[in-house]
């Protein structure tokens, strides 16, 4: 079964920076506003002025000759406000150690902190920026779950999908509220990636299982069976997707892929008609024919076998399943004629050189069986006229169709 891979959703991380001093923002005892001095509170002030039209670079320069000329009486708000002029113009090194300068002033500064997981991610800390995420989730009292799934984006940019994979389980568990679709959706592609399908696929059942559940979550959980390779639970899904939304051609021909692995060849023919009304070729029209056929709904295996021929007169296995459907019928000249065309493309296609003479043998064909069976006895290194083993091989045959046949219907009850 081929196995049917899901594509890496493109994770967008942003953060709003706060290019101002966001005092409110603050959950502890620092920064406060009444420990600034009065020199700082200008320099803040003129700085504010220039930020607020857009004067970047002179309020950098205001901050940066304050506090080369007043060490001591540096503060939070000065550092935090002067990384944000220095990322607005750009200068992620310079902004990343003013926002650490913050928190060494201010641990519990949360707006210092999400900044300071921007710039890290800018920069290419993936790993650092979401472990200052995951920080600035638990100042804000573990409330701003965006913060925990932009976390997760970070640890999974900087390949650190074991660190991901916990926080969106957590966050699609139901204990932060109903999980936003794209965080399912992420959570299951990772498991999925790290081989942990058996975690995501408890989740989406859950979901599954309550009131009208989206559509999405039974392509999901089709996904899932996929991986596990539980093939009928897979079809179910993706069957149940497709009565809500309508499947494109990928997932259409993994429906009718799955239908033809599963032994369920009338459901597989429908969904391969679908595809081959829509985008006609060679392969599709065989598969058809092969399944309908195999569904023993010889009337409409013979439409496809006659269309499909129709655009692709060379395909040795529509000629070879006309054969057989001529032959169902007993309708041994035409069957005979297909064999032999099947033979005629194919020149190691044993079978249908060997049908060829055997349906030349019946009553009424007016053809000759001696040429197809003397080169199917020269080809099996079997003496001309030994008819004994003929008629075994035809057993054989016959014997291994009607296994298959048999054992396809009796799956498709069992639907």
């Amino acid at each position: 079964m081929r196995r049917y891979f899901i594509s890496m959703c493109v994770l967008v991380f942003f953060l709003c920076v706060s290019q101002v001093c966001a005092q409110a923002s603050s959950t502890g005892p620092c920064p406060d506003e009444k420990s600034l001095t009065p020199k700082a509170k200008t320099a803040l002030a003129e700085a504010q002025k220039l930020i607020t039209e857009k004067k970047m670079t002179q309020a950098g320069k205001i901050l940066t000759q304050f506090v080369s000329q007043n060490p001591d009486e540096n503060h939070a708000f000065v550092t935090y406000t002067l990384a944000a002029c220095y990322l607005d113009l750009d200068k992620l090194e310079s902004a990343l150690k003013q926002y650490e300068k913050t928190i060494d002033f201010c641990p519990v500064y949360a707006p210092a902190w999400q900044n300071l997981a921007k710039v890290c991610f800018d920069l290419k800390f993936y790993n650092r920026a979401g472990m200052a995420l995951e920080k600035a989730w638990d100042l804000t009292g573990r409330k701003n779950h965006l913060l925990r799934f932009q976390a997760a984006a970070a640890y999974l940019s900087g390949k650190e999908e074991q660190k991901a994979l916990p926080i969106l389980a957590d966050l699609c568990s139901g204990k932060a509220g109903p999980p936003e679709d794209k965080w399912v959706k992420l959570f299951v592609q990772i498991s999925m990636a790290e081989k942990q399908p058996q975690t995501a696929l408890k989740t989406v059942e859950r979901l599954l299982g309550q009131p009208d559940p989206k559509a999405y979550l039974f392509r999901l959980a089709s996904g899932l069976y996929l991986d596990l390779a539980d093939y009928r639970k897979a079809a179910q899904n993706l069957e149940a997707y497709g009565l809500i939304e309508t499947l494109n051609r990928q997932e259409r021909k993994l429906l009718a892929d799955l239908y033809a692995n599963l032994g369920i060849p009338a459901l597989a023919a429908d969904n391969y008609q679908v595809l081959v009304t829509a985008h006609p070729c060679c392969g599709l029209w065989e598969r058809t024919a092969a399944c309908w056929f195999e569904a023993r709904d010889y009337d409409k295996a013979l439409k496809a076998v006659q269309k499909g021929l129709e655009a692709f007169p060379l395909s040795c296995r529509l000629w070879r399943i006309k054969g057989w459907i001529h032959y169902e019928h007993k309708e041994y000249r035409p069957a005979a004629q297909a064999f032999g065309k099947a033979s005629g493309l194919d020149h190691n296609d044993i079978n249908s050189l060997f049908l060829h003479g055997l349906c030349a043998v019946g009553p009424g064909t007016g053809l000759r069986p001696e040429k197809p069976l003397n080169r199917w006895h020269a080809m099996m290194g079997i003496k001309p006229g030994h008819w004994g083993l003929s008629m075994k091989w035809m057993r054989k045959i016959s014997d291994h169709y009607a296994v298959a046949i048999n054992h396809r219907v009796e799956n498709a009850k069992s639907l």
